[in-house]
């Protein structure tokens, strides 16, 4: 199997994982042996797929995860959203997502709240697959 096709395979997986673990990461080395790979092969993939590392990966989905909960008004609190998505450095949490979103997260949370209606048409996950942001 050619690389290329190889290493989409297992971003996809990965991703998935990322995904389904976003509330609680786990370590690289734990999704490694899920997807039965060595790191080494994990970030190749990774990088050839998304131009990144796997863990600045796997920390900008759970940023846009964070993003689609602050969206959705569900939840008052920027603290507990990003406690909820992983993010025990709330400073850190907010500075990263200040320069994926361009606005920081108290801004979304805000604009969320004071909304007509306070109703936000959120992209589906398909649309978040291709819009986690680079960091």
């Amino acid at each position: 199997m050619p690389n290329s096709k190889r290493y989409q395979e297992i971003a996809d997986r990965f991703e998935e994982i990322a995904r389904e673990s976003v509330q609680e990461p786990r370590p690289i080395a734990d999704i490694c042996k899920a997807l039965a790979i060595g790191q080494r092969t994990l970030a190749r993939a990774v990088r050839a797929i998304h131009g990144t590392t796997a863990l600045r990966y796997q920390r900008s989905v759970r940023l846009a995860e964070a993003r689609k909960a602050l969206l959705d008004g569900s939840c008052k609190s920027v603290t507990l959203v990003a406690l909820r998505f992983g993010f025990r450095e709330l400073g850190r949490f907010a500075a990263d997502y200040r320069t994926a979103f361009g606005e920081s997260p108290s801004q979304t949370l805000r604009r969320t709240s004071t909304a007509p209606g306070s109703q936000h048409q959120i992209p589906q996950v398909a649309a978040f697959r291709t819009q986690v942001p680079k960091l």
